[in-house]
């Protein structure tokens, strides 16, 4: 206890006293052994009052040992098998766990990634996927705010994520790599990277482009194909040697028939390859014969008309034109709908067109919009604006039934910029998403779509949604959640009016890193989805020589099946509702090559440049010894001490308030009996 409590102490014991002494001896007029009762009384209750205020305290000092974490990370996917990498990454996890000293010095904690980061110490190496990035970037989010440091135990091949190498600088700890498996570098020429758009259109001419890495100290001369559907429609000679080691090879290809085609590229082995697996892709493409076409009409620059093209055409099927509002007809008549941001009377002839050709729109209001004019364009939608701006955060109508959302979120979104102001809607109308604002959650949409005269119009009060893609990427690592909202809002707004109930979500080609699942929603008459319902499943191979029947599973708002057992090859499939006469029908590829067995030998350059960003060193499996000895001698790595102070308080508030109480009670019914009061 400080000095300085223990003197407030003893003062409000004195001051106490004093102020008892002169009420009951000095001033009071009785004697006897009842004053000596109301003074003790009297005494409790106001020293208690004092040392509430007080409120003394103790403090006990200690020093607290505090190790860094020692993480373990190995590597438990199936391109460890190569070489001695497997018997080599379980000798050194043994080596490390049951070291005494690091048990001693570290905490040691145990990891496996292959896919996913898991915390354990069961090793299988049967990952079909390597992703180290996510391993590493998991850790740091773990344990970014403790000392720690990372032992890497891996090939240093990789099959998903982003390049390692690259994050060391990032990390928030230094990374010890130990590089296992097969080091030789075998001769080697693969395919390292294939782009190619889900989308061609019929009668033109789609891109494709591919790049080719060569491994090896000698030349290497080989020839490219690409097959489409079974016929040869380019080659091309690879020429390579150690000093030039990788080629980009671009070439374009016609799309003459409408449907689903298969792509396959392959380059001749070379003399001493030991694996050819990565010298072959397959990448099917669907031919259509029609594509969307967007106005996106604007009088003012702004980042959101960037985003909203970017977003609009992730998918090839649609393209974006940034038009003038002084557009004239024989331009406007190229497009099936608009976009108008924030509209201004410069709009009066979009306007006039929009409403004698029937064309439905997207509107994006703003500070910049002129609202007594849209409301006298607008059919149905009046706005009174009071020309004050707030942010607007948006909540997600879950109940929203006019199309499938999927899975978009808006979690996290930051507010969007708009005008206060009633908003009233006189034509039926549902809304996608509605207005929050300072935490109140408000009857106004933020993002309504109205229906009328077999027009479709959609309308998002408020600018800035360039920030909900950014927030996307942050969310999720890429911009799906938003480009596919607005991609399916697009899709409504430029269809025919008629719903399906049924729609299916699925990809043309399945691989060892996608995930094998086919997906479908199904409503009822009212377009309400259906819970209860029973759809059926039907693939067969596309050569006829398989077929299977199941039942999808109901997964949330959408029903799922599984494609794993499924093998290599071409496959259709048709989806149907029992009880009700709608089916839909599709393609799909399986690939079922294995990435992991792409590599033949382990990647120590970029182990090396990961462990020298981060500021730790790579180690081969023969040199764990100097491993160990530097993490043992290191001071930078030494349990620190610190000074933990533990402050409990003297006093027990409950049990003080209660007895300052009955002190002043006793008190006045004592005075009250003997008539002192």
């Amino acid at each position: 206890m400080q000095t300085a409590t223990i003197l407030g102490v003893l003062l409000a014991a004195l001051l106490t006293l004093l102020l008892v002494l002169w009420q009951y001896f000095y001033k009071a007029k009785y004697k006897g052994r009842l004053r000596w009762v109301l003074a003790t009384l009297r005494f409790i209750s106001i020293f208690g009052l004092l040392i509430l205020l007080l409120n003394p305290k103790i403090s006990n000092v200690f020093l607290q040992s505090e190790k860094q974490n020692l993480i373990i990370l190995i590597d438990d996917s199936q391109s460890m098998k190569t070489g001695d990498g497997t018997q080599q990454a379980m000798e050194l996890s043994r080596g490390i766990m049951d070291d005494e000293a690091l048990s001693e010095r570290f905490t040691v904690r145990n990891y496996t990634f292959g896919r996913d980061l898991r915390s354990t110490d069961s090793l299988s190496f049967a990952s079909a996927v390597t992703d180290i990035s996510g391993a590493l970037t998991s850790v740091d989010n773990i344990f970014g705010r403790e000392e720690s440091l990372a032992i890497l135990i891996t090939d240093g091949n990789q099959t998903m994520g982003k390049a390692y190498e690259f994050l060391g600088k990032e990390l928030s700890y230094p990374v010890f790599s130990v590089v296992v498996g097969d080091t030789t570098r075998y001769a080697d020429l693969r395919i390292t990277q294939v782009n190619l758009n889900k989308y061609a259109f019929l009668k033109n001419r789609f891109p494709l482009e591919l790049f080719l890495t060569l491994q090896g100290d000698e030349n290497a001369k080989s020839r490219l194909t690409v097959r489409m559907d079974g016929r040869t429609v380019y080659t091309e000679a690879v020429n390579l040697s150690p000093e030039n080691n990788s080629q980009k090879i671009s070439t374009t290809l016609d799309a003459d028939r409408v449907g689903l085609r298969r792509i396959d590229i392959s380059v001749d082995s070379i003399a001493g390859e030991r694996n050819t697996l990565n010298n072959r892709r397959r990448i099917p493409i669907e031919v259509i014969d029609e594509k969307t076409r967007v106005g996106l009409v604007s009088a003012v620059l702004h980042p959101d008309l960037g985003t909203l093209v970017k977003a609009i055409e992730s998918n090839d099927q649609r393209s974006v034109t940034l038009l003038d509002p002084g557009a004239s007809v024989e331009e406007l008549e190229l497009y099936d709908v608009f976009i108008l941001y924030q509209p201004t009377p410069a709009f009066q002839s979009v306007y006039d067109f929009v409403r004698e050709a029937g064309i439905n729109t997207f509107t994006l209001t703003g500070p910049a919009t002129d609202w007594r004019y849209l409301n006298r364009m607008q059919k149905g939608l009046e706005i009174s604006n009071s020309n004050q701006t707030e942010e607007i955060l948006p909540v997600l109508n879950r109940g929203f039934g006019l199309f499938d959302l999927g899975d978009f979120s808006v979690e996290d979104f930051p507010p969007l910029l708009g005008s206060l102001g009633e908003i009233l809607i006189t034509r039926p109308y549902e809304s996608i998403i509605d207005q929050q604002i300072r935490g109140v959650t408000l009857e106004d949409p933020l993002l309504p779509v109205i229906t009328y005269d077999n027009q479709r119009h959609a309308y998002l009060f408020g600018e800035n949604i360039w920030k909900w893609r950014v927030q996307t990427y942050r969310n999720d690592q890429n911009f799906d959640n938003f480009d596919n909202f607005i991609n399916k809002l697009i899709l409504y707004l430029t269809s025919d009016g008629k719903r399906d109930r049924l729609s299916l979500d699925y990809e043309q080609l399945y691989n060892v890193v996608t995930e094998k699942k086919i997906k479908a929603s199904f409503t009822d008459e009212t377009y309400v989805f259906k819970k209860d319902a029973t759809l059926n499943l039907r693939i067969k191979g596309a050569d006829g020589d398989f077929s299977s029947e199941q039942t999808m599973l109901l997964n949330g708002n959408q029903y799922e099946a599984s494609l794993g057992n499924l093998s290599e090859g071409d496959y259709t499939f048709t989806v149907t509702v029992e009880g009700e006469n709608l089916q839909k029908e599709g393609r799909f590829t399986i690939e079922e090559f294995n990435v992991e067995q792409l590599y033949v030998s382990s990647n120590s350059d970029q182990l090396r440049q990961l462990s020298e960003g981060s500021g730790g060193e790579l180690y081969f499996p023969d040199r764990l010894e100097n491993l160990v000895g530097q993490l043992l001698n290191n001071s930078a790595y030494a349990p620190t001490q610190k000074s933990v102070e533990n402050v409990v308080s003297l006093i027990d508030f409950k049990i003080m308030f209660a007895l300052i109480i009955l002190a002043f009670s006793s008190e006045w019914f004592i005075r009250k009996y003997n008539g002192l009061i």
